[in-house]
């Protein structure tokens, strides 16, 4: 009796394995230990409790460094500039969403991706789809990268609940939002989840500007690992409170 021989999938291009905050804390983890010096592979893997030789190491390792969180330096690596901004800056600030940003297009698929989407993320059976066709994927990997991606966009504060891409706007505009009060003579509109008593406050809350009619704007504030169900809860409460 013969055996039929399994159907080998095909390779998938490089990309990350790992949404940019896992990323991110990975290497935090290798600034706590080693600061600003330079440290090899085996010290990465002995840091992040891994095996130097495994296949989820390669592509972890591979990740920090194609998200520009570690940059070669001889014969070793070190933290880059950008982890340092995205790990001392105000996960609402316009410089943290920059740096985030620019570590998720330091991907050439994921940079092509969002070039082609430019203001609103397909859900991801979409993205994957198109990975899929036009990139040459495997099917379960261009799922696994789809959701990757979405996962750092909305780590990067840029991605509302509705998957539009909102826009970065720099930090001294939130001076010039007094000149827009003045023209519409409307307050911001500032959504904020209620806090039940004795719940610890939010420290890494993100906040998002939503443009309105008019040029107004509402403000929301919610939490990083805030779900799709929950963010519909959201809209629910609001559409009742209007309507």
């Amino acid at each position: 009796m013969t055996s039929t021989p399994k159907t080998k999938k095909p390779k998938s291009p490089a990309v990350p394995s790992y949404s940019l905050k896992d990323s991110v804390d990975d290497v935090r983890k290798l600034y706590q230990t080693f600061s600003h010096a330079v440290f090899s592979k085996p010290e990465i893997a002995t840091t992040l409790k891994m095996s130097s030789n495994s296949g989820p190491f390669v592509r972890r390792a591979f990740t920090l460094s194609e998200y520009g969180l570690l940059v070669e330096s001889g014969a070793g690596h070190k933290v880059s500039d950008l982890f340092l901004t995205l790990n001392s800056g105000d996960a609402s600030s316009a410089a943290f969403k920059r740096a985030a940003l620019k570590a998720i297009n330091n991907s050439a698929v994921f940079a092509e991706v969002l070039a082609e989407f430019k203001t609103k993320l397909p859900p991801q059976a979409s993205v994957a789809q198109r990975l899929e066709t036009q990139k040459k994927f495997n099917a379960d990997r261009a799922k696994e990268v789809a959701s990757v991606l979405e996962r750092s966009l909305q780590f990067a504060g840029v991605l509302d609940s509705s998957n539009n891409i909102l826009p970065v706007r720099d930090d001294s505009s939130a001076g010039d939002t007094s000149k827009s009060q003045e023209l519409h003579k409307e307050e911001p509109t500032v959504v904020t989840p209620p806090v039940t008593p004795g719940a610890v406050p939010m420290a890494n809350a993100r906040r998002t500007e939503v443009p309105l009619t008019d040029g107004r704007i509402a403000i929301v504030q919610y939490p990083h690992d805030l779900s799709t169900a929950e963010a519909e809860k959201i809209g629910r409460v609001l559409a009742a409170l209007v309507g």
